[in-house]
């Protein structure tokens, strides 16, 4: 699951982690778009991906992300369908570099 990683918690609700405070392969690209990749920015762009190609696992995810770290909180297998959205925004510089053109063009800056 690399970047991230998967855990269950004593309640079998899994969580999907990202620290953020780790280097990231996409960092420069985010920057140079005037974001920070931080826990917040990489929630929004959570939220950005699910509504754009699977709005259903809206109502299966939530998020508790910290400045250093995205964490997202559901059943097992929301928390893969959300590491397979996300993991190409997070490991290609192209990928995210598109996502955010697209998300402007749309009139989403991702964090209003």
């Amino acid at each position: 699951m690399d970047p991230f990683d998967l855990f269950e918690d004593e309640d079998t609700e899994y969580q999907l982690i990202l620290s953020a405070d780790d280097d990231l392969p996409v960092d420069d690209a985010v920057d140079a778009a005037g974001h920070i990749p931080n826990g917040h920015f990489w929630t929004a762009v959570a939220r950005y991906l699910i509504g754009q190609n699977q709005p259903a696992l809206a109502d299966t995810i939530e998020f508790d992300p910290e400045a250093g770290t995205f964490a997202a909180y559901g059943d097992r297998d929301s928390l893969i369908q959300l590491h397979a959205l996300m993991l190409p925004a997070v490991t290609d510089p192209h990928t995210i570099t598109t996502l955010l053109d697209a998300a402007a063009a749309q009139g989403d800056d991702l964090f209003t």
